[in-house]
C-alpha cells in the first residue's frame, strides 16, 4: 500500500494565508511564516507555498516572505505563483524552494516544463492544474481559477507528464473549501492516465482538497 503523506498548502495573497470556497470569497487566515512553522513542527511531510495572485496580477512571486518561510521549516518546500521562465525557477530555488510549481506559465508556454526539467531535473518540476467541470467536461483554468482556457484537463495532464513534469498537483475548483471531501470522479480519471509510479520513483500525483 502506498504510504499516505500529509502536505499542507498555504495559499498566500498580499503576504497573508487566505482560504475561500471554489477559489472565491478569500478570507484572511494567518501569517504564512507562523503557519509554515506550525505545520513543520507538527510533522507534515512537505509544505506547498502558492502566491495565488502573482499570475493574475502580472507580477513575480513575493520572494521576501518565501525566504522567511524557508528559513523556518525543515521539510521539503514546493513553491508556485508567477512562474513564467526558467529564470523564475532559478530565483525561487535560490530562495529556499526544493521544487517549483508552474501553472499559468506552462499554459502560455508548454515548453517551459521541458526546459526546466532538462536544467533542474524532473523531480524539481511540479505541474499544478486548476480544474473545473464545464458542461460536464473537465477544463483547465488559469490565473488562480479566474480564466477558462478551454483546454481539456486530462489531455493537459498527460502532456505535462510527457514533457517532463515530475509531479502533478490536481486542484479541484468544484470541491475546494466545500468540506465535502475529495473529487473522487476526477481523482480516478487522472490516476488512470498518469504513469508516474510505474516509470519513475521520483514522480508522483498529488490530489489537493481543502478539508478544514
Amino acid at each position: 500500500m502506498i504510504t499516505k503523506r500529509i502536505i499542507p498548502c498555504l495559499d498566500v495573497k498580499d503576504g497573508r494565508v487566505v482560504k475561500g470556497v471554489n477559489f472565491l470569497g478569500l478570507a484572511d487566515v494567518s501569517s504564512p511564516v507562523k503557519l509554515a512553522k506550525f505545520y513543520s513542527d507538527g510533522g507534515a511531510d512537505e509544505l506547498v507555498f502558492y502566491d495565488i495572485t502573482a499570475s493574475s496580477d502580472g507580477r513575480k512571486l513575493f520572494t521576501e516572505i518565501l525566504c522567511e518561510v524557508a528559513s523556518k521549516i525543515f521539510i521539503p518546500l514546493t513553491v508556485g505563483g508567477g512562474i513564467n521562465t526558467v529564470e523564475d525557477f532559478d530565483r525561487v530555488l535560490k530562495c529556499g524552494a526544493d521544487k517549483v510549481s508552474v501553472n499559468s506559465g506552462a499554459i502560455r508556454n508548454p515548453s517551459l516544463i521541458k526546459e526546466a526539467a532538462l536544467k533542474y531535473g524532473d523531480q524539481c518540476v511540479v505541474l499544478s492544474v486548476d480544474i473545473k467541470r464545464v458542461d460536464g467536461k473537465f477544463k483547465v483554468f488559469a490565473k488562480g481559477g479566474r480564466e477558462n482556457t478551454g483546454i481539456d484537463a486530462i489531455e493537459w495532464i498527460k502532456q505535462g507528464e510527457k514533457n517532463g513534469a515530475g509531479e502533478i498537483v490536481v486542484n479541484s475548483i468544484d470541491t475546494d473549501g466545500v468540506k465535502g471531501g475529495f473529487d473522487i470522479e476526477l481523482l480516478k480519471i487522472v490516476n488512470d492516465v498518469v504513469n508516474f509510479l510505474q516509470d519513475n520513483i521520483h514522480q508522483k500525483l498529488v490530489f489537493r482538497d481543502v478539508l478544514d
